[in-house]
């Protein structure tokens, strides 16, 4: 938010501003009855605060460690204090965006808010604090805990519970200053023709606030990029406030995009409420233009329609840190992260963040957004209150109440980001119906995008939701996304679902689990798999499934190898499953796409900021044009659902178990958008499939162990969390590679390395995996390969870019892979 002063200068004609909104960020903390106060920087939780000063020792997250913090000192009340001055003959207005549960704030002395009617994590309050400002105060806000039954933030099964139920400021305090008049909000709704992109409308709906006790008339002003400006006369009652709309034209407007169809198009409004030429508050918004439809298609799934253009979400699931201690720096490195892999989207099951600093970066990156309600809320076991019988645990007038207040708070709070496409009032379940009206009421006059009851195939008063959420969680083979056809398969819009377990790369294992814990397996492994009580929380059926598929593992190095190629070969599989299986797949979110601790499940990159295995699966699945192999029908497809046409050179060669070519085929293509087409056929196992294509004069890669049969699953038993497989696919021919002899050459370029592998052996060297270390053997966060765990065929030749992250110039750069007896 700009000042007013920065405001005045804009706009022509004002010469003083008397309004401003400054973020109040310096802090102390202390707990009640005790003197040790820690300097903390608002938004913080009190746990986070404390992790920051140190208080918990370093790496408390790491091996077992934040099992045996003490939660006892957050049974107590924590005080936040600050400090700000103000002047005379101003009104002042306090702004608390969210304060974590139950709150006491005290101006001066003096209680201006208790706890009995302050309280709930996702409300938005403002106080009117003129009468009790002198030229120096002293704001207190005394904060407790939520418990059992309150409708908190929440990490459900994905992490363990926050220590201290995530209490405290976690969203910014903002004083208010003006004469009279505030700019409480502005909300900009674009209106956009997707037949005639030439002009497009937005209306302006800016609601002011009138602090004082007189009616006041003043010039409502708006600026925005590429000149274009309205003026409005308004006259707000007494102690009111007036919603004012305006709709203007605007010529040749840049439309905003995702990444993938083409550039993510920001403007910014600035609007100013002025008597005369006295600036009394002023408020800025960056919007975008462009038109988002959510319709139920042909086949009942929930479709998305970016401006006229079918999209096909492909997404991972959000968490926040545990701490909540993310930063703009983590946060960016995470979005560029989501934008190497190919992902269009983020789905946010719950409203996460301390400020609006991701969605803003969601909007400026072209990474559509999925908001809504966590099934935090849903369950008793997570929420502490009874389930009512499909509708969760909100059906009292109490809980009911504070949950429309959320949402028109947060509703209000997001809904100029362009990134947004849908709300999704429940996960899953959906809302009472008496609930919904009240949610629906709000939607219907403070919002335009798509309303979605549920992430799960379930149908309320506003209609089908269109979606589905039938897993799995846990391991299922590549093949599963190909044949299955009633539960998580390439159909619909699959909301959250996976291959389960994500190990991360051994550096970032042996940092979560503890040395002295690698091998064999024991129960640090397991306290870093997911907080769910009754499955996913030991690596017991990875291990099963591994045995099944590649046979035991004789030690630490082989179960690596294998965990990561199947999580890469599942990752990958899912994502071109949805492509291949166009236009009868819609969407498909993988669960998940971080995590809020180090963990070894459902993440594609790990809490340390380096990939999985699987996140380079993913990374392979969707270039904007790739040749896919599908396991359902041993076919070869190109797929595109980015630009209108590519011509596409491909080649494939398919060798034997044991490594000798038994097949070398060319075509040339031309590959439509959103329409998958068989380039290969009749492909069978067990064997190798290498794919090499050309398009836009770029060589692009793809290879696959494919076994001489698929997994046989036993679908009469399928769970919420998946399905177990009665026979395994054999991929015993994998672990049976000879020895091959890799010669690795380092370049260093400018940002980076250039690194040529050359495969000097007559057999596949297969899963080479690269790593850029820093000076401790550690792995560098903010690193991007080009490509990786990448196989060679025999005698091939191979270069790969890596990126460092700004400010490091050097790194160690090594090998290692599946079958590599010698590097050269």
């Amino acid at each position: 938010m700009c000042s007013l002063s920065f405001f005045a200068f804009l706009f022509s004609g004002s010469s003083a501003a008397f309004g401003a909104s400054d973020e109040l960020k310096d802090w102390t903390l202390r707990k009640d009855g005790e003197k040790t106060s820690y300097k903390v920087t608002v938004p913080c939780t009190v746990a986070g605060a404390l992790n920051e000063a140190g208080v918990f020792g370093e790496n408390v997250l790491d091996e077992d460690r934040y099992s045996k913090l003490d939660k006892t000192p957050f049974d107590s009340p924590w005080i936040y204090t600050t400090t700000f001055k103000t002047r005379k003959g101003l009104r002042h207005v306090l702004r608390f965006d969210g304060l974590n549960y139950y709150a006491d704030v005290e101006l001066n002395g003096i209680l201006i808010a208790s706890a009995d009617t302050t309280f709930g994590t996702f409300s938005v309050r403002e106080f009117d604090v003129t009468s009790l400002v002198k030229g120096t105060n002293r704001l207190k806000v005394t904060l407790r805990r939520a418990v059992d039954g309150d409708l908190n933030h929440g990490y459900v099964d994905w992490n363990p519970r926050a220590i201290d139920e995530s209490m405290g400021i976690i969203r910014p305090v903002t004083l208010i200053t003006t004469p009279d008049v505030e700019v409480q909000d502005v909300f900009v709704n674009p209106f956009v023709n997707p037949q005639d992109f030439s002009r497009a409308d937005i209306e302006v709906v800016t609601t002011l606030v009138n602090r004082s006790s007189k009616p006041v008339k003043g010039t409502l002003r708006a600026k925005w990029d590429d000149g274009g400006a309205f003026e409005e006369e308004v006259e707000i009652p007494a102690s009111a406030s007036k919603e004012i709309r305006v709709r203007k034209t605007i010529e040749n407007p840049r439309i905003w995009w995702t990444r993938e169809m083409g550039s993510p198009e920001m403007y910014h409004i600035d609007v100013e409420f002025a008597k005369g030429k006295t600036v009394s508050h002023s408020r800025g918004a960056d919007f975008g233009i462009r038109k988002i439809e959510g319709i139920i298609d042909g086949y009942g799934h929930r479709l998305f329609i970016l401006n006229g253009r079918k999209v096909l979400v492909k997404a991972g699931g959000w968490t926040d840190d545990i701490f909540m201690q993310d930063t703009p720096e983590t946060l960016r490195a995470q979005l560029d992260m989501v934008c190497d892999m190919g992902l269009n989207c983020i789905r946010f099951e719950n409203i996460w963040g301390k400020d609006d600093y991701v969605y803003d970066l969601c909007d400026r990156m072209g990474i559509l957004t999925m908001v809504g309600w966590s099934c935090q809320w849903e369950w008793k076991s997570y929420c502490g209150i009874p389930e009512t019988r499909g509708y969760g645990c909100i059906n009292t007038p109490e809980t009911e109440k504070l949950a429309v207040r959320y949402f028109r708070d947060q509703i209000i709070r997001l809904r100029n980001h362009p990134s947004m496409i849908c709300w999704l009032t429940g996960s899953d379940r959906i809302p009472n119906e008496r609930l919904e009206r009240q949610y629906l009421a709000l939607y219907e006059k403070l919002e335009y995008r798509p309303y979605v009851c549920s992430a799960k195939g379930l149908t309320s008063l506003a209609g089908p939701s269109g979606m589905k959420m039938e897993g799995p969680y846990e391991y299922v083979g590549p093949d599963y996304w190909y044949i299955d056809t009633q539960r998580g398969g390439a159909y619909g819009f699959n909301t959250e679902t996976g291959p389960g377990l994500n190990i991360p790369q051994l550096e970032s294992v042996r940092r979560m689990v503890g040395e002295s814990h690698l091998w064999p397996q024991d129960k640090n492994w397991g306290y870093h798999c997911t907080a769910s009580s009754s499955n996913m929380n030991t690596t017991e059926f990875q291990v099963k499934s591994m045995i099944g598929l590649y046979g035991k593992a004789h030690n630490l190095e082989d179960y690596m190898y294998r965990a990561h190629a199947m999580d890469y070969n599942s990752e990958r599989a899912m994502f071109e499953a949805f492509r291949c299986n166009l236009p009868r797949t819609t969407g498909i979110v993988q669960w998940m796409l971080n995590s809020a601790w180090p963990s070894i499940y459902w993440q594609l990159y790990d809490w340390y900021g380096i990939p999985t295995a699987g996140y380079y699966g993913v990374k392979k699945a969707c270039k904007p044009v790739q040749l896919v192999y599908n396991y359902g029908d041993g076919s070869v497809y190109a797929v595109n659902d980015a630009v209108p046409s590519a011509r596409i050179n491909a080649v494939l060669r398919v060798y034997d178990a044991s490594c000798r070519l038994v097949r070398e085929e060319s075509r040339t293509v031309t590959s439509l958008e959103r329409e998958p087409l068989k380039v290969f056929g009749d492909i069978s196992g067990p064997c190798y499939v290498f794919l090499e294509f050309t398009v836009d004069g770029k060589k692009e890669y793809n290879a696959y162990s494919v076994a001489g049969s698929n997994n046989v699953y036993d679908w009469k038993h399928a769970d919420w969390w998946g399905v177990n497989i009665q026979k395994y696919a054999n991929l015993s021919f994998v672990c049976a590679l000879p020895k091959a002899s890799v010669k690795m050459e380092v370049s260093k370029v400018a940002g980076g390395y250039d690194v040529t592998l050359i495969n000097e052996a007559d057999v596949i060297s297969y899963q080479n995996i690269l790593k850029a270390l820093d000076s401790g053997g550690n792995l560098i966060p903010g690193t991007f390969w080009e490509d990786n765990f990448l196989a060679l065929r025999p005698r091939e030749s191979r270069t790969v870019h890596c990126t460092l992250p700004e400010g490091c110039s050097e790194a160690k750069i090594t090998l290692s892979g599946w079958n590599i007896e010698r590097i050269i």
